[in-house]
């Protein structure tokens, strides 16, 4: 069950960062317009930051919940890929989206 509970999560984050990337940013002066997305993206961000911090936590319970340094090493490394990989994936697919249009 966790196995599954991991994938379901990492699979949401790179959703949700694909959805984030894809918000395009007006400079125009619709008030309702930029609080719709200002909005979007907070809901999507949200997400994110959910998703980031689960992740590490179910790798963490998947390698045994050491409560000792073990645990800190493993929550701590995991949580440091995580962050990494959001952000490359993001920057990927917000320049491929740039380049599409």
């Amino acid at each position: 069950m966790d196995y599954i509970l991991l994938i379901a999560a990492i699979t949401l984050l790179l959703i949700a960062t694909r959805q984030l990337s894809k918000i395009k940013y007006t400079d125009g002066f619709s008030v309702l317009k930029e609080a719709k997305q200002n909005i979007i993206s907070m809901l999507w961000g949200t997400l994110i930051v959910v998703m980031i911090i689960h992740i590490p936590h179910r790798i963490w319970v998947i390698t045994g919940s050491s409560p000792y340094w073990g645990g800190v090493y493993i929550f701590g490394g995991s949580l440091l890929v995580t962050i990494a990989l959001t952000f490359i994936f993001y920057y990927q697919s917000s320049v491929r989206l740039k380049t599409e249009t």
